[in-house]
Protein backbone atom coordinates (compact mmCIF):
# COMPACT_ATOMS: atom_id res chain seq x y z
CA UNK A 1 0.00 0.00 0.00
CA UNK A 2 2.93 2.01 0.97
CA UNK A 3 4.55 1.65 -2.31
CA UNK A 4 1.06 2.14 -4.16
CA UNK A 5 0.85 5.49 -2.34
CA UNK A 6 4.06 6.92 -2.78
CA UNK A 7 3.86 5.53 -6.99
CA UNK A 8 0.44 7.63 -6.92
CA UNK A 9 2.09 10.71 -5.31
CA UNK A 10 4.89 10.86 -7.88
CA UNK A 11 3.04 10.24 -10.80
CA UNK A 12 0.59 13.65 -9.45
CA UNK A 13 3.73 15.53 -9.18
CA UNK A 14 5.03 14.09 -12.30
CA UNK A 15 1.57 15.84 -13.64
CA UNK A 16 1.89 18.95 -12.01
CA UNK A 17 5.24 19.39 -13.36
CA UNK A 18 4.52 18.66 -17.05
CA UNK A 19 2.84 22.12 -17.75
CA UNK A 20 5.98 23.69 -16.67
CA UNK A 21 8.82 21.80 -18.38
CA UNK A 22 6.59 21.95 -21.51
CA UNK A 23 6.25 25.58 -21.42
CA UNK A 24 10.05 25.64 -20.96
CA UNK A 25 11.31 23.54 -23.62
CA UNK A 26 8.98 23.88 -26.26
CA UNK A 27 7.73 26.58 -28.99
CA UNK A 28 5.82 29.40 -27.73
CA UNK A 29 3.83 32.52 -29.30
CA UNK A 30 5.29 35.77 -28.68
CA UNK A 31 2.71 38.79 -29.49
CA UNK A 32 3.94 42.58 -28.90
CA UNK A 33 4.06 46.06 -29.61
CA UNK A 34 7.34 47.95 -31.21
CA UNK A 35 9.25 51.72 -30.74
CA UNK A 36 11.92 52.74 -32.87
CA UNK A 37 13.97 55.81 -33.38
CA UNK A 38 15.29 55.85 -37.27
CA UNK A 39 17.88 58.03 -38.95
CA UNK A 40 18.60 58.27 -42.51
CA UNK A 41 21.65 59.39 -44.12
CA UNK A 42 22.47 60.46 -47.38
CA UNK A 43 25.60 60.56 -49.00
CA UNK A 44 26.45 61.64 -52.42
CA UNK A 45 28.75 62.71 -54.28
CA UNK A 46 26.41 64.09 -56.74
CA UNK A 47 27.03 68.55 -56.74
CA UNK A 48 23.67 68.95 -56.91
CA UNK A 49 22.44 67.08 -54.15
CA UNK A 50 22.93 67.88 -50.58
CA UNK A 51 24.31 65.41 -48.01
CA UNK A 52 21.88 64.93 -45.28
CA UNK A 53 20.12 63.52 -42.24
CA UNK A 54 16.53 62.76 -41.96
CA UNK A 55 14.96 61.63 -38.13
CA UNK A 56 12.10 60.01 -37.72
CA UNK A 57 10.45 57.63 -34.73
CA UNK A 58 7.80 54.99 -35.69
CA UNK A 59 5.71 52.29 -34.45
CA UNK A 60 4.92 48.92 -34.82
CA UNK A 61 3.82 45.22 -34.07
CA UNK A 62 5.69 41.82 -34.43
CA UNK A 63 4.24 37.76 -33.78
CA UNK A 64 7.05 35.25 -33.05
CA UNK A 65 6.40 32.04 -32.84
CA UNK A 66 9.15 29.33 -31.45
CA UNK A 67 11.76 27.84 -28.49
CA UNK A 68 14.61 30.69 -28.92
CA UNK A 69 13.69 32.00 -26.10
CA UNK A 70 12.47 29.14 -24.02
CA UNK A 71 14.43 25.81 -24.84
CA UNK A 72 16.95 24.88 -22.69
CA UNK A 73 19.75 22.87 -25.45
CA UNK A 74 19.65 21.53 -28.53
CA UNK A 75 18.06 22.60 -31.81
CA UNK A 76 16.45 26.37 -31.92
CA UNK A 77 14.23 27.89 -33.98
CA UNK A 78 11.77 31.02 -34.49
CA UNK A 79 9.68 32.24 -37.36
CA UNK A 80 8.12 35.55 -37.26
CA UNK A 81 6.71 39.05 -39.14
CA UNK A 82 6.78 42.02 -37.91
CA UNK A 83 5.58 45.59 -39.41
CA UNK A 84 6.01 49.54 -38.76
CA UNK A 85 4.58 52.71 -39.33
CA UNK A 86 6.49 56.30 -39.01
CA UNK A 87 5.71 59.87 -40.08
CA UNK A 88 7.12 63.49 -39.53
CA UNK A 89 7.02 66.43 -41.27
CA UNK A 90 5.42 64.97 -44.13
CA UNK A 91 8.07 61.97 -44.27
CA UNK A 92 6.34 58.51 -44.12
CA UNK A 93 7.81 55.08 -43.71
CA UNK A 94 6.36 51.74 -43.78
CA UNK A 95 8.38 48.63 -43.66
CA UNK A 96 7.60 44.71 -43.05
CA UNK A 97 10.08 41.64 -42.11
CA UNK A 98 9.36 38.44 -42.57
CA UNK A 99 12.55 36.01 -40.96
CA UNK A 100 13.21 32.68 -40.03
CA UNK A 101 15.58 31.48 -37.66
CA UNK A 102 16.98 27.97 -37.13
CA UNK A 103 20.22 26.93 -34.90
CA UNK A 104 21.81 24.71 -31.95
CA UNK A 105 22.02 26.07 -28.15
CA UNK A 106 24.81 24.38 -26.53
CA UNK A 107 25.53 24.86 -22.54
CA UNK A 108 28.33 26.83 -21.57
CA UNK A 109 27.20 26.04 -17.80
CA UNK A 110 23.70 25.03 -15.47
CA UNK A 111 22.13 28.07 -16.59
CA UNK A 112 24.31 29.54 -18.94
CA UNK A 113 24.19 28.39 -23.20
CA UNK A 114 25.72 29.45 -26.66
CA UNK A 115 23.82 30.15 -29.51
CA UNK A 116 24.46 29.35 -33.29
CA UNK A 117 21.97 30.92 -35.17
CA UNK A 118 21.24 30.54 -39.10
CA UNK A 119 18.59 32.27 -41.18
CA UNK A 120 16.75 34.02 -44.12
CA UNK A 121 14.06 36.12 -44.31
CA UNK A 122 12.35 38.63 -46.81
CA UNK A 123 12.63 42.95 -46.01
CA UNK A 124 10.62 45.87 -47.56
CA UNK A 125 10.66 49.14 -47.09
CA UNK A 126 9.23 52.18 -48.65
CA UNK A 127 10.43 55.79 -47.77
CA UNK A 128 8.43 58.56 -48.55
CA UNK A 129 10.34 62.08 -47.99
CA UNK A 130 9.15 65.63 -48.23
CA UNK A 131 10.48 66.83 -51.33
CA UNK A 132 9.28 70.15 -51.18
CA UNK A 133 7.67 72.60 -53.92
CA UNK A 134 4.41 69.92 -53.37
CA UNK A 135 6.85 66.52 -55.12
CA UNK A 136 5.83 63.63 -54.47
CA UNK A 137 8.80 61.42 -54.09
CA UNK A 138 8.74 57.51 -53.58
CA UNK A 139 11.22 54.67 -53.00
CA UNK A 140 10.50 51.31 -52.22
CA UNK A 141 13.17 48.63 -51.50
CA UNK A 142 12.58 44.69 -51.62
CA UNK A 143 15.61 42.44 -50.18
CA UNK A 144 15.98 38.66 -49.63
CA UNK A 145 18.53 38.60 -46.93
CA UNK A 146 20.51 35.63 -45.33
CA UNK A 147 21.29 35.88 -41.68
CA UNK A 148 23.91 34.79 -39.44
CA UNK A 149 23.87 35.26 -35.61
CA UNK A 150 25.74 34.57 -32.23
CA UNK A 151 24.01 34.28 -28.83
CA UNK A 152 23.96 33.77 -25.23
CA UNK A 153 21.28 32.53 -23.21
CA UNK A 154 20.70 32.68 -19.21
CA UNK A 155 18.12 30.99 -17.91
CA UNK A 156 16.60 31.77 -13.95
CA UNK A 157 14.41 30.66 -11.59
CA UNK A 158 11.94 33.41 -13.07
CA UNK A 159 13.65 35.46 -15.87
CA UNK A 160 15.41 34.29 -18.68
CA UNK A 161 18.23 37.04 -20.18
CA UNK A 162 19.45 36.11 -23.79
CA UNK A 163 21.90 38.30 -26.21
CA UNK A 164 22.25 37.87 -29.95
CA UNK A 165 24.32 39.74 -32.04
CA UNK A 166 25.05 39.44 -36.00
CA UNK A 167 24.61 40.55 -39.19
CA UNK A 168 21.40 40.16 -42.22
CA UNK A 169 23.02 40.10 -45.80
CA UNK A 170 21.39 41.26 -48.52
CA UNK A 171 20.49 39.35 -51.16
CA UNK A 172 19.20 40.56 -55.12
CA UNK A 173 17.71 43.72 -53.78
CA UNK A 174 16.82 46.09 -55.86
CA UNK A 175 15.03 49.63 -54.87
CA UNK A 176 12.57 51.34 -57.26
CA UNK A 177 12.55 55.61 -57.82
CA UNK A 178 9.08 57.20 -58.36
CA UNK A 179 8.94 60.76 -58.95
CA UNK A 180 5.50 62.30 -59.39
CA UNK A 181 5.00 63.79 -63.05
CA UNK A 182 8.14 62.20 -63.93
CA UNK A 183 8.05 58.57 -64.00
CA UNK A 184 9.50 55.44 -62.56
CA UNK A 185 12.62 53.47 -62.10
CA UNK A 186 13.77 50.20 -60.60
CA UNK A 187 17.24 49.63 -59.98
CA UNK A 188 19.45 46.79 -58.38
CA UNK A 189 21.06 47.30 -55.47
CA UNK A 190 24.71 46.09 -54.15
CA UNK A 191 24.47 43.17 -51.72
CA UNK A 192 25.29 44.70 -48.19
CA UNK A 193 26.00 42.87 -44.91
CA UNK A 194 23.27 44.78 -42.24
CA UNK A 195 24.23 44.36 -38.32
CA UNK A 196 22.82 44.22 -35.68
CA UNK A 197 22.44 43.06 -31.70
CA UNK A 198 19.42 42.60 -29.04
CA UNK A 199 18.68 42.26 -25.70
CA UNK A 200 15.78 40.62 -24.61
CA UNK A 201 14.24 40.01 -20.82
CA UNK A 202 11.59 37.42 -20.14
CA UNK A 203 9.81 37.69 -17.00
CA UNK A 204 7.56 35.10 -14.83
CA UNK A 205 9.25 32.29 -17.23
CA UNK A 206 7.31 29.41 -14.28
CA UNK A 207 4.25 27.76 -14.50
CA UNK A 208 1.55 29.67 -13.77
CA UNK A 209 2.52 33.28 -14.53
CA UNK A 210 1.88 35.33 -17.67
CA UNK A 211 5.49 35.51 -19.45
CA UNK A 212 6.43 39.04 -20.40
CA UNK A 213 9.25 40.14 -22.51
CA UNK A 214 11.37 43.27 -23.40
CA UNK A 215 13.87 43.78 -25.64
CA UNK A 216 16.15 46.55 -27.04
CA UNK A 217 17.99 46.64 -30.52
CA UNK A 218 19.96 47.95 -32.71
CA UNK A 219 20.19 47.87 -36.61
CA UNK A 220 22.10 49.29 -39.50
CA UNK A 221 20.77 49.26 -42.84
CA UNK A 222 23.20 50.48 -45.93
CA UNK A 223 21.29 51.08 -49.36
CA UNK A 224 23.80 51.52 -52.28
CA UNK A 225 22.92 51.16 -56.42
CA UNK A 226 24.72 48.60 -58.60
CA UNK A 227 25.91 50.71 -61.11
CA UNK A 228 28.88 51.57 -62.17
CA UNK A 229 27.67 54.79 -63.55
CA UNK A 230 29.72 57.49 -61.79
CA UNK A 231 26.70 59.61 -60.83
CA UNK A 232 25.51 56.79 -59.03
CA UNK A 233 28.67 54.34 -58.08
CA UNK A 234 29.05 56.49 -54.77
CA UNK A 235 25.44 57.89 -53.80
CA UNK A 236 24.64 55.40 -50.37
CA UNK A 237 21.91 55.76 -48.24
CA UNK A 238 22.48 54.44 -44.62
CA UNK A 239 19.17 53.87 -41.52
CA UNK A 240 20.32 53.72 -38.13
CA UNK A 241 17.60 52.12 -35.98
CA UNK A 242 17.14 51.87 -32.29
CA UNK A 243 13.95 50.34 -30.45
CA UNK A 244 12.47 48.69 -27.59
CA UNK A 245 9.74 45.85 -28.40
CA UNK A 246 7.03 44.62 -25.33
CA UNK A 247 5.40 41.67 -25.51
CA UNK A 248 3.52 38.77 -24.21
CA UNK A 249 4.02 35.01 -24.49
CA UNK A 250 1.44 32.36 -24.69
Amino acid sequence: MRSRASLIKASTFGVLLMPAFAFAQGPVSQLGIKGSYNEYSYDSDISQIDDSKDRLPSVGAFYNYGNKLTSQGGFIYQAGIEANYGEKDDNELRDARGEIDLGFRAPLDNNLHADFIAGAGYDWTRFEPDAGNGLETRTTNKSPFAKLGLGLTHHGQSMTTRFETGARYSLDAETKIRVENVGSETLDMKNKANPYAELTFLWNNREGALPISASVYYERTNYQLDDSDMLTANTKLKSDEVGLKLGMLF
